[in-house]
C-alpha cells in the first residue's frame, strides 16, 4: 500500500469550511447509527484496513463514540502476506493515534493454504474481529459503501442469483452471536474520500483495487464505463434493486417467524426438532428461506445451500426421506404407511443435525480463550489443546472408560440422539487427554470445570460465554 496523499488523503489543518462539513457528516453518521439501532450498544469495533473507506469509518465512529460516551477500538488484522505488511499496519496505527483513535494490530500466525489464499485471509480476519468483539462485548462495524453494494448486486445478477442474492450486502446481521453492521452502505466512495480530506487524514492506497484479476475490480470498471456512456444499469439503480430485494426477503423472513417458532424446537445439544406438517402449506420461496435459515444455524456455515438443493430437499421431505444438505442431515423420526396405496401418513417429525465425519473440523484453543468451533459452538477452555467433534476423534473407544461414562454422564446425555452426540465439541489436551463439556471432565482433570460449550444456533443477541455458562462439574 502507498499513502493516499495524491488521492484526497493529504494532511492539513482543517479550515472553517472543513469543520462545518465534518459536523454535517457526523450528524449524518449519528442518524445512520440510530436507524440501525446501533445507538443502544455501548462498544464499537471497526475493521480497519487503512484505505479511505475503513479510515473514514474509524474516524466517524470515534467522533460518534466521543459524543455519546461509548467505547471504540479500531482493529488492524495483519495476515503477513507481504513483507512490508506490518510496517504498513504500524503506519496506519500511528495515523489513527494522531487522530485520537485507539487501535490494535493483530497478526495472524500459523500456516498459509496453498490455494484459496484470499478466502482464507478473509475468513481469518472475520474470526479475529469476532473474537475481539466478543471480549469487548462490542458491535463489529465494516466500511462497505454504496459502490460496494452495487458491485455485489451486479456480480450476483450476472450469476443469475435469486431474490435473496440480489438483496446484496446486509446492513446488519448476527454472526456467531455477534452483531455485524455496515452504517456506510448509503454513502458513496467520493463522500468517504472527502471525509478523510476534511479530517486531514492520509489514508493508504491498495494497488489490488485496480488489479483486473479480481472479479470485483472488473465489475467496478464496467459500471464506471456505463456511467461515462450514460448507459444502464447505474450503481444507483442496482442499489435500489438491492433495497427492494432486501425488503421482500425481510418481509418473507418475518412472516416465517411464527411458523418457525411453532414448528421448530431448538436443543442446547446443537440440533433441532421440526414438525414438518406445520410447514407443508408454506409457499416454495418461504419454505426454502426457512430451511436455508435452519441449515445455516445448525451447520454454522457462512454459505447457504443453492436453490436447486433446497428444492430437492423439499421433494425428499415430501416423500418422508432423509436428506443431506449444506453440512446438515435431515432425519425422519416418524413415518407410517397404511395398507392401501393411497393411505399414507406423512412424516410428521424430522430432526436436523450437523454432519460429522465428511469434513473434519479441528481448531486450536489456548487456555482461557473463547473460540467459535464449527461455526455454531461457543467454547471456552481452561486447558490448551485442540477442539474436535466427538464423532471425529478416534480416541473415544480407545481411551474412554465406559464405566466412567456411565457414572459421570447426566441423564440428558442418555436421551440425546446419537447424531447430536457425535457433533458435540470435545477437547484433546496437549498431553493427549480428553475433556467433554456435557460430561464435565475426565481423568486427571477432576477438580476444575475446564471446558464450557454453548450452542449458538439462532442467537439474535450477543452471547458471552464467560459471563453465562459453566461446564458440568465432576
Amino acid at each position: 500500500m502507498t499513502a493516499g496523499a495524491n488521492t484526497g488523503g493529504s494532511v492539513g489543518m482543517p479550515t472553517n469550511k472543513s469543520k462545518n462539513i465534518v459536523a454535517d457528516v457526523q450528524s449524518r453518521f449519528a442518524l445512520a447509527m440510530q436507524e440501525l439501532q446501533l445507538d443502544v450498544h455501548s462498544s464499537y469495533l471497526t475493521a480497519l484496513s487503512g484505505g479511505a473507506d475503513s479510515s473514514a469509518l474509524a474516524l466517524l465512529t470515534q467522533q460518534y463514540a466521543n459524543a455519546v460516551g461509548k467505547r471504540h477500538l479500531a482493529v488492524i488484522v495483519d495476515h503477513g502476506l507481504r513483507r512490508q505488511s506490518f510496517a504498513e499496519a504500524s503506519r496506519v496505527q500511528d495515523q489513527m493515534r494522531s487522530h485520537g483513535v485507539a487501535s490494535d494490530i493483530i497478526s495472524i500466525d500459523g500456516p498459509r493454504p496453498t490455494s484459496g489464499l484470499q478466502e482464507w485471509a478473509r475468513l481469518r480476519r472475520y474470526q479475529v474481529l469476532i473474537s475481539v468483539a466478543r471480549d469487548r462485548q462490542a458491535v463489529v462495524l465494516f466500511a462497505h459503501h454504496a459502490g460496494d453494494q452495487a458491485e455485489t448486486i451486479a456480480m450476483r445478477l450476472l450469476r443469475g442469483s435469486g431474490l435473496i442474492g440480489l438483496a446484496g450486502i446486509p446492513s446488519t446481521r448476527t454472526q456467531h452471536g455477534i452483531k455485524i453492521s455496515r452504517p456506510l452502505l448509503g454513502w458513496s466512495r467520493e463522500q468517504l474520500l472527502r471525509v478523510c480530506y476534511h479530517f486531514g487524514y492520509a489514508f493508504e492506497d491498495d494497488p489490488s483495487n485496480k488489479d483486473r484479476q479480481f472479479e470485483r475490480v472488473r465489475i467496478r470498471q464496467l459500471l464506471g464505463n456505463l456511467v461515462k456512456r450514460g448507459e444502464e444499469p447505474s450503481s444507483d439503480q442496482l442499489c435500489r434493486l438491492g433495497l427492494i430485494s432486501a425488503k421482500l426477503t425481510e418481509a418473507a423472513t418475518n412472516a416465517n417467524d411464527r411458523p418457525l417458532e411453532e414448528a421448530v424446537k431448538w436443543h442446547g445439544a446443537g440440533y433441532a426438532t421440526i414438525v414438518i406438517k406445520q410447514l407443508v402449506d408454506l409457499p416454495t420461496f418461504r419454505f426454502a428461506l426457512l430451511m436455508r435459515r435452519l441449515v445455516m444455524s445448525i451447520s454454522g456455515s457462512r454459505y447457504a445451500p443453492s436453490g436447486a438443493a433446497l428444492d430437492e430437499l423439499r421433494n425428499r421431505i415430501d416423500d418422508g426421506l432423509s436428506a443431506t444438505i449444506g453440512g446438515c442431515h435431515f432425519s425422519p423420526l416418524l413415518s407410517k404407511k397404511g395398507l392401501g396405496s393411497n393411505d399414507k401418513e406423512e412424516t410428521t417429525i424430522y430432526r436436523l443435525f450437523r454432519e460429522t465425519g465428511r469434513h473434519l473440523s479441528t481448531m486450536p484453543i489456548r487456555a482461557g480463550n473463547e473460540v467459535v468451533f464449527a461455526g455454531c459452538w461457543l467454547v471456552k477452555s481452561q486447558q490448551e489443546g485442540t477442539l474436535h467433534a466427538l464423532g471425529d476423534t478416534g480416541k473415544v473407544s480407545d481411551n474412554f472408560d465406559r464405566a466412567i461414562i456411565a457414572k459421570n454422564m447426566p441423564e440428558d446425555w442418555h436421551l440425546m440422539p446419537h447424531r447430536a452426540r457425535q457433533a458435540i465439541p470435545v477437547l484433546t489436551t496437549l498431553d493427549g487427554g480428553l475433556i467433554y463439556p456435557q460430561i464435565g471432565c475426565y481423568g486427571k482433570y477432576q477438580l476444575a470445570t475446564p471446558l464450557a460449550a454453548s450452542f449458538l444456533g439462532m442467537a439474535k443477541n450477543p452471547v458471552f460465554l464467560a459471563n453465562t455458562q459453566t461446564s458440568v462439574p465432576c
